[in-house]
């Protein structure tokens, strides 16, 4: 590890993890901002780093298993000041199943997820029924979920899993996909890139 990364991981990172906050967790008061946006698989932080400098009035959490890109996140921010940046290392499920505060998450989004790609293994897909409903226990009413992947297999399971939930509806509205590592890397290779937007529904 070099020392850049050591330094970000022991020092720059942990004032950025979410873990030891008191629970349940509104990271709209812990930022001090009206909408947070969750980057759900964050990578090297591409997308996480962008939203933080281009909306300085929005928080991001940024979620990932692997440590090289949150200790990225934590150096960009640092470097930066960006005051807008929490980081949760771990997979996040437990994020969304116990630690936040219901209905207080603008956005999720979940770019370029684990495709997963053979038949046998479709099943550890992120995109199932028990992870929408724990997205939608986090999301206010009308909230966004924001999902990308450049793999047809993916697209269509996962358009069919969310039609499925009730808690959300289709929304017909275009993103401008970021341009993060995983996204050039698909256009690269000549893959199609797609995009779904569901909303969670308000309370009838």
């Amino acid at each position: 590890m070099s020392a850049r990364r050591d330094h970000a991981l022991n020092v720059l990172l942990p004032p950025l993890e979410i873990r030891d906050l008191p629970r349940p967790i509104d990271l709209r008061e812990v930022l001090g901002l009206s909408k947070v946006i969750i980057d759900f698989g964050s990578g090297m932080g591409d997308h996480t780093v962008a939203l933080a400098q281009s909306q300085s009035d929005i928080g991001v959490l940024a979620i990932d298993v692997h440590t090289a890109g949150l200790c990225e996140v934590a150096q960009i921010a640092h470097e930066n000041s960006l005051s807008n940046i929490l980081i949760h290392h771990g997979d996040g499920i437990d994020v969304l199943r116990d630690w936040l505060l219901p209905n207080s998450i603008s956005e999720v989004h979940i770019l370029f997820p684990d495709p997963w790609p053979k038949i046998r293994h479709n099943k550890r897909r992120l995109i199932r029924q028990d992870f929408l409903n724990l997205v939608s226990k986090a999301l206010q009413p009308d909230g966004l979920v924001r999902f990308v992947t450049d793999d047809v297999s993916y697209f269509e399971h996962a358009n069919l899993e969310f039609e499925e939930n009730s808690n959300f509806e289709t929304a017909n509205q275009h993103w401008d996909i970021p341009m993060t590592t995983y996204h050039k890397r698909g256009l690269r290779l000549g893959h199609t890139i797609s995009q779904l937007s569901f909303k969670k529904l308000s309370p009838s």
